[in-house]
């Protein structure tokens, strides 16, 4: 209730057995020693479990193209239009998610690829609901909820961000950053929630980066504002590449903020003038007046 949400705990479990599972998988994606070479998962013939030249299910030619889905289906695969399984970026079953009780506008955790393990950082698309619990020492206090808009980073969301990255710096992971973000959540609460200073913390992880940074920006995809600089690979020329779907967009601007900045009141009254054969008539009858 308290440790899983707030981001002490990475994750839970039902009992021991489960617990000693979930080390055990965690410790298959780190290396032996410092410095040593990844673990890559194979089978005892040498071949990879899950080949790397595969179709990838795309949500837009899923059962329900138009409505909002879950994000970690871009990881772990579903089933597509004709109900054929399609496989997700990584390999089957190897996404392992973590601190996904906190920070939830964020999904972090480790997969693999073609056998390679590496960290996974995501945007959740969907709206999310945060609870805040009272406190007993409190009479008066109670419980209060939030809600999160999906593809918004938030103070607790860009500080899980920066935790997971430095996470995986210290593994020895690779990293895949799916960059599908509109920006920072930028009211006076979240100022005061320090969300300029968590932002800089990814920032300043990235730049101590010392493994390969894979920036994609999937299909559909956006990065906008805030969320671009600081995942923009002259952060880190050296270990930072981005990729860019044909049918993604960036931009520091949305649309209808660039509208209000280049295309003035004066601009819009003259084209008004100009193709609005009403409005033209009415301002000849103002000007002969």
């Amino acid at each position: 209730q308290i440790m899983y949400t707030n981001g002490v705990t990475h994750q839970t479990v039902d009992n021991d057995l489960t617990g000693v599972q979930a080390i055990l998988k965690w410790l298959s994606f780190v290396p032996l020693k410092k410095g040593a070479s990844l673990p890559i998962l194979m089978t005892p013939s040498k071949k990879l479990l899950d080949p790397i030249e595969r179709s990838v299910y795309d949500p837009r030619r899923g059962p329900n193209p138009e409505s909002v889905y879950d994000p970690r289906l871009l990881l772990i695969g579903a089933t597509d239009a004709i109900g054929k399984w399609r496989g997700g970026l990584f390999d089957d079953a190897s996404f392992e998610e973590t601190l996904s009780g906190w920070g939830m506008s964020t999904i972090c955790g480790r997969a693999r690829l073609g056998g390679i393990p590496i960290g996974v950082v995501m945007p959740e698309s969907r709206t999310v609901t945060t609870t805040y619990p009272a406190d007993p020492a409190d009479a008066d206090s109670k419980e209060k909820t939030s809600s999160q808009a999906g593809l918004v980073w938030f103070p607790d969301s860009a500080y899980k961000t920066a935790t997971a990255i430095k996470d995986f710096n210290h593994e020895g992971l690779p990293l895949m950053v799916l960059a599908n973000w509109r920006g920072f959540s930028g009211g006076m609460r979240d100022m005061y929630e320090e969300i300029l200073k968590f932002g800089s913390m990814i920032v300043d992880n990235l730049v101590d980066f010392k493994q390969p940074v894979f920036v994609y920006i999937p299909p559909n995809g956006e990065l906008r504002g805030g969320a671009w600089v600081v995942v923009d690979p002259t952060i880190n020329p050296d270990m930072m590449e981005c990729y860019v779907d044909s049918s993604a967009r960036g931009g520091i601007l949305e649309p209808s903020g660039i509208v209000e900045i280049k295309y003035r009141q004066h601009h819009l009254l003259e084209t008004m003038a100009r193709l609005d054969p009403v409005v033209a008539a009415l301002n000849m009858r103002l000007a002969s007046a």
